[in-house]
Formats: C-alpha cells, structure tokens, sequence
C-alpha cells in the first residue's frame, strides 16, 4: 500500500510518499515546501495534489502542541478494552470534558500506556484545509507518536527532532514535550530535570533526528548526544545521513501505519467518510445497473411472450378456417387439430392400402397359367411374401423371373412336389423403390 506523509507545521510542509510491501518499501517523493505570505498552506496542498499520483493512504501530522498525554495504570493488555474504559478513567482528572476530546493510547510499558488527547475543534479546524485541497487526510497522527517504528535508534534513548523531545524506554513512547518554536541546549536541559526531579528515569542518550540547526550548545546536555545513520539496508532509501534525519520521522510514520500501531485521532464524528460515500456511490450506481439490467431482461420476456401468444392464437385461427375448409358440413370440433392429424392419418392409411393393392394385381397378372393359385400374399412395408401351387418347377422359375422387375431382391423358398403331381413354393422378396 502506498502511504502519503503530511507532516504540517507553522511554515513548513513536508511530504513523503511512500509504496509499502512485505518485501520491499520505497520512497516515490518527498519535499519540503516552505510557508509564508506568499505560499500558504492552501496553496502547498494543492500543489501537492496536483503532484500526487494513485491513491495512496493520506496521513496527517499535525504538531505535537495540540496533544496531551498522561501516563496511566490499568490491569489490562488489550488495547481495545483500554480505550473503552479510557474516557472514564480520565473524566474528572483532566479540565477539558471528555466528550470534547478525541482520546488514544499507546503501550507505555507492563501495564503502563500514554494516554493521548487532542480537542475535536482543533482536529477538525486542520483537516479542513486538507479536505478542501483536494487532500483529504485518513488518519489524523502526529509524528512523536510512530518513534516506536524509527529505525536506527537505541530502544533506550531520547530523540529531539527541532520541535518535539521525546523519550523512548523498550522501545516505546514514554514522553514528549513539544516546544512551539524550537528549543535551545538550556531548555532541553531543563526538561531532562525536571523529569528526573519528578522521579522518571532518564535515557542514557539524546539522538538528534530532523532539523536541529539551533540546538549549538549540546557540551551542556546532562546526556550523551549521537546523531543517527543510515541504518543498513535503507540506502536505497535515504541517499545520504542529512536525508535519513530529515525523513526518518516521516517513514517511521508510514511504518506505523502499514503496522496498524499508529494512533487515528479520526474517529467518532471526525472519522473518514469519503471512502464510505464513494462506496456507496458505487453500490448505488451497480444497483441502477441491475436494475435497469432486470427491467429490460422483464420487457424483452414479457414481448417474446406477447409475441408467443400472438402467434398461437393467429396458428389456432389458421386451423379453424383449414377445418371449415376441409369440413364445411360438421360442427365445429372440441379439438380442431386432433381431429385434422387423425384424418390426415387415415388418408396415409387408405393410401398405403391402395399401393398394396397395386403390387398384388401386378402379382396376379404375373403368375399367368402355369400357376395354379397363390394362397398367401403379404406385403408389408417393401417386403413381399407369397405362397402358391404351380404344375411345375420350371413354372415357379418362370414366375419369379416374370415378377422381377417389381423386387429389389427376391429368393425362392423350398418348393414341395405335391401327389397330384403340382408343387408348392414361398417367395419372398424387396419392393424397389416406386413400385407400390
């Protein structure tokens, strides 16, 4: 999946695009465009539109400032179940009402999470120029909150990126403090106290990532300071170390959100609904589509029946004016067709018998005088089967040679002498063709 990283600041956004796979991950772009009078956001967002190519996954970080956080106890491992008694848990120790807050949580540790909050208005407030860029965001993070994913730094460490420190402990987010316009070697030193002074346990470095121009003075940092490098293995990635700083945050960002460990600050009534109403748009144009598909499928049916029907009625009226024809004296029938195929059957009939007829005259006028009388003559279909007394032999010769013409084939059965001196003989034979 493709992931689009808006990172928004007072005069600077800076954008990462990203192609996510189990196998492989690369950076299609990235820029930083600067904000002034000039170029305002509304302007950067739409010129970051019209470069944008497929349709990646947006996410939006916005700064850190507009987060709280609060590190809370609670007997469960689930994240699921903390966000459900979250808001119940902070109601009365937070002054904000709960119910104008958009709550997360992130793993803190054994049985610790950091609690997270940001206003409703101020989410809202920032996704509006996204939205009407043509930009709309999916998830509403903020950068701090993927250090988990960051690549090339100790598990045990603090991170400052020019804007945000951020404490990191097993490799969790612990802490953050946002500073609105940078922060100097003193201020950060400050900081590191005041959390040991509050009883938290410092990290043994300070690694600085992003842009830290400012940060000079580092002798008088209590901690160690290192300055990540190109891990192994991202080279194709980041060119060089001053790439990999300025963009780490941003591919820790994408990391999180192909993990599904990034915290989304839209949800409840801030939650993305673009992609609900394009899906719908789509249903809706696929239920037009049957519909229209089943309402031509129900004409064309209901005019080949009509068709049908037509054609039936016009037949059964062909076959009444075809039976007054042929019977102009009889009652009109029950069944006009049925009494037509038994007619025209019994005419097959009285044909046949004629032909058959015509076959034995041409038999009789055959046998001449010296056969005495056929006793049996059968013809069935083309075959034809006599049986007769002749005064001899020779005769029966004679007659089946005279009746050869009318056969196809023909054989002499056994002819019998008789007493009298007369003989008796079968024929049997096949019709030619034409000869009924």
């Amino acid at each position: 999946m493709d992931y689009l990283i808006l990172q928004a600041e007072e005069k600077r956004l800076t954008v990462a695009h990203f192609s996510m796979s189990r196998r492989a991950t690369d950076l299609i772009g990235a820029a930083s465009i600067e904000l002034d009078e000039e170029r305002t956001l509304t302007d950067a967002v739409h010129h970051v539109a019209e470069k944008m190519t497929g349709s990646p996954r947006v996410v939006l970080c916005l700064p850190p400032e507009l987060f709280a956080q609060r590190s809370v106890s609670l007997p469960f491992s689930d994240l699921r179940k903390v966000r459900e008694v979250l808001p119940a848990h902070l109601q009365g120790e937070i002054v904000l009402p709960v119910e104008d807050l958009v709550l997360e949580v992130l793993p803190a540790g054994e049985g610790q999470f950091l609690a997270l909050w940001a206003r409703k208005s101020d989410i809202s407030a920032a996704i509006e120029p996204f939205r009407e860029g043509g930009i709309e965001p999916h998830v509403v993070s903020s950068l701090p909150f993927a250090l988990a994913e960051l690549p090339g730094v100790p598990p045990e460490c603090a991170l400052y990126d020019g804007t945000t420190l951020s404490f990191l402990k097993g490799g969790r987010l612990t802490y953050f403090r946002a500073f609105a316009a940078g922060a100097t070697a003193p201020a950060i030193a400050a900081t590191l106290s005041a959390v040991e002074l509050s009883g938290g346990e410092l990290p043994p470095l300070l690694c600085l990532i992003g842009s830290v121009g400012e940060l000079t003075d580092t002798e008088a940092l209590p901690l160690p300071v290192a300055t990540p490098e190109v891990p192994q293995g991202l080279g194709h990635l980041f060119k060089n170390d001053e790439t990999f700083r300025q963009l780490a945050g941003l591919y820790a960002v994408a990391r999180a959100g192909s993990a599904g460990t990034l915290p989304d600050f839209r949800k409840g009534e801030l939650a993305w609904t673009a992609g609900d109403a394009k899906l719908r748009r789509k249903l809706l144009l696929t239920g037009i589509l049957a519909t229209v598909v089943i309402t031509l499928l129900f004409v064309s049916k209901t005019l080949q029946y009509r068709a049908s029907v037509a054609d039936i009625a016009s037949l059964n009226k062909s076959i009444s004016a075809i039976y007054r024809e042929v019977f102009p004296t009889r009652a009109k029938a029950v069944d006009e067709v049925s009494e037509i195929k038994a007619e025209i059957k019994k005419l097959a009939g009285v044909e046949s018998s004629s032909d058959h007829l015509d076959v034995l005259k041409k038999v009789v006028e055959a046998k001449g005088s010296t056969i005495n009388g056929l006793y049996e003559a059968e013809v069935e279909g083309r075959n034809l089967r006599i049986k007769g007394d002749a005064r001899t032999a020779q005769a029966v010769n004679e007659f089946k040679a005279a009746i050869a013409p009318l056969l196809a084939t023909s054989e002499l059965g056994e002819v019998k002498s008789r007493p009298d001196g007369m003989v008796g003989f079968s024929l049997t034979g096949t019709l030619k063709e034409g000869s009924k």
